[in-house]
């Protein structure tokens, strides 16, 4: 029998016959993984808290056969107060999905999963605009799956002049102006955006959630990352923020906006 204590972060809870639950866990030492957490169900079980989604625990795994049993688990962040407000709840249920859909199973991406911790945290704070860190989440993220895009050199021939840049999703990045013309579906694209995914790039995201951001470029940095993610990334699933925008235009409404 193999036992191992890691800290992880629940990405999914299943409830499993009466009172189990079958985690998916995205973990430092064995990235994402299935877990059993028997009884977790239980008002008094010691692992209710760690079963939680979103919950960030140290976890005792177990391993027998082909499955892992959840032995012990201590609450490091339960993130329970998510539920309490739409916003920050789609935005965590969205970031989740993207880490448990993309990762494959025992492929550790200990970069991937600070970050996801950090977000998750940042989504819990008042005064942090929280559609601009869900955008830097999507950079930072496709940074450590391997897919950045290139946004300080034309993707294509790697000029590092960028007057009249444009951003083309296909050809991976930003391109120069002569690039630009040899290339179909580019997108126009403010040059404060991309300075703004330059620093994203750059920094932790903690640094960049101190950044203020004007309504104008999240949103085109958001236009960019959807069709750079619908394109790099199999199954992006975007029903959580659907759900966002809809409450939003219907505050708008009401507003007369």
């Amino acid at each position: 029998m193999i036992i191992l204590n890691t800290q992880g972060i629940v990405l999914k809870a299943v409830r499993y016959k009466e009172n189990d639950v079958i985690l998916t866990l995205f973990t430092r030492k064995l990235g994402k993984v299935a877990a059993l957490a028997k009884g977790a169900k239980r008002n008094k079980s010691a692992l209710l808290s760690s079963s939680q989604l979103f919950s960030y625990s140290n976890y005792t795994l177990k391993k027998q056969g082909s499955m892992y049993n959840v032995s012990q688990s201590d609450i490091i962040k339960s993130f329970y107060d998510l539920a309490y407000d739409i916003e920050a709840f789609s935005y965590a249920t969205y970031v989740t999905k993207l880490v448990e859909n993309t990762t494959l199973e025992n492929q550790t991406n200990n970069r991937l999963f600070i970050l996801l911790a950090q977000t998750l945290y940042l989504y819990t704070q008042q005064d942090v605009d929280k559609k601009f860190i869900t955008r830097a989440f999507e950079l930072k993220f496709l940074d450590y799956m391997g897919l950045k895009p290139v946004v300080n050199r034309c993707s294509s021939c790697n000029s590092k002049d960028l007057n009249n840049l444009t951003f083309n999703v296909h050809e991976g990045g930003v391109l120069c102006s002569q690039c630009s013309q040899n290339a179909e579906e580019n997108l126009k694209v403010d040059v404060t955006t991309i300075k703004l995914m330059e620093y994203i790039l750059s920094n932790d995201i903690l640094q960049c959630s101190k950044a203020k951001v004007s309504k104008y470029i999240t949103y085109e940095l958001e236009k960019i990352l959807k069709k750079y993610l619908s394109v790099y990334i199999d199954n992006v699933n975007f029903k959580s923020l659907h759900l966002l925008q809809s409450l939003e235009n219907i505050k708008g409404v009401d507003k007369g906006e």
